[in-house]
């Protein structure tokens, strides 16, 4: 089986740029604030508490100035939710499978959380269901479940299905969760707002979409294309067509626009990616983005 978390280690040291490695050494952690105490019980205020954990409505209720009590969570549960929808097995701009470069994002984010010590598990799914891998921090079983994903994301594959992924997190997990959803841009326009709305109530989510190749991709110039859902060949004066480049490209952006600004509406930090070569610091970036976006 490939090693899936040593590629990504690999791909870390030749990106050994000023943000990875604030990532690796404690910047991972501040995404977590606000996130890392669950709420315990309430007492009231005694001299040298912290004023922020002042409950004011339990304070109006009581008469006295009550405070909020927390039990600390030494680890962090990071929850990788992936599409393995056919769509998945569609090309990326870079000419790369989306399954292989989804996988890789996974693996990225695998890597960083058991580097933090904290657990990981996953689940991906498509409309004919769900697997869900419990949370762990043993890299054998990281690299099993990474494996596992990137194999189910095949051409003959039922087609995706986010909303109901999504609910089974919603409906199937009680702890609290850093949710990472990998999914594309077309699965990601169709989500319900209501369904993210429910899951931002309790969890932290962030979202990676990675992009599909362009029809007029120049390097599939000279290649025998087909589409995924209908298994439609493209023709290649189809392909060679610049007013379809350019209106295919105002699309994809005008695209990305719309999702980035719903999601930005609940506060959830996201991405586009074209291949696994710029993932991480892609993946990078967005982690910066989302330790502001609760704050905002």
């Amino acid at each position: 089986m490939a090693s899936y978390l040593v590629k990504v280690r690999k791909k870390m040291d030749i990106h050994s740029m000023h943000r990875v490695r604030n990532v690796l050494t404690g910047n991972y952690g501040s995404v977590f604030k606000g996130r890392s105490m669950d709420f315990d019980d309430l007492r009231e205020y005694s001299y040298g508490d912290d004023i922020k954990d002042i409950d004011w409505k339990a304070t109006a209720r009581s008469r006295s100035v009550m405070i909020r009590r927390y039990i600390a969570v030494r680890k962090h549960n990071i929850l990788i939710v992936a599409d393995n929808g056919n769509s998945m097995a569609a090309l990326a701009p870079s000419g790369e499978p989306k399954g292989e470069v989804a996988t890789f994002c996974a693996g990225v984010m695998a890597y960083i959380a058991q580097h933090h010590g904290d657990l990981v598990g996953m689940v991906y799914g498509n409309h004919g269901g769900n697997t869900r891998y419990a949370m762990k921090e043993d890299t054998a079983y990281l690299e099993i479940f990474l494996g596992r994903y990137a194999h189910s994301i095949k051409l003959d594959s039922p087609g995706s299905d986010i909303n109901s992924l999504l609910t089974y997190i919603m409906k199937g997990y009680r702890e609290r969760l850093f949710i990472v959803v990998i999914t594309d841009p077309d699965s990601a326009e169709t989500i319900d707002s209501e369904i993210i709305r429910k899951l931002n109530a309790r969890h932290e989510q962030m979202f990676i979409m990675v992009e599909d190749s362009p029809m007029t991709n120049e390097i599939l110039r000279d290649k025998d294309v087909r589409d995924v859902e209908g298994k439609v060949r493209l023709p290649q004066f189809y392909r060679k067509d610049k007013k379809l480049a350019k209106a295919e490209k105002n699309y994809r952006e005008a695209q990305k626009v719309k999702i980035k600004k719903a999601l930005r509406h609940f506060r959830i930090a996201s991405t586009f990616i074209d291949s696994s070569d710029h993932a991480i610091s892609a993946i990078v970036k967005m982690l910066e983005e989302q330790k502001h976006a609760r704050r905002k």
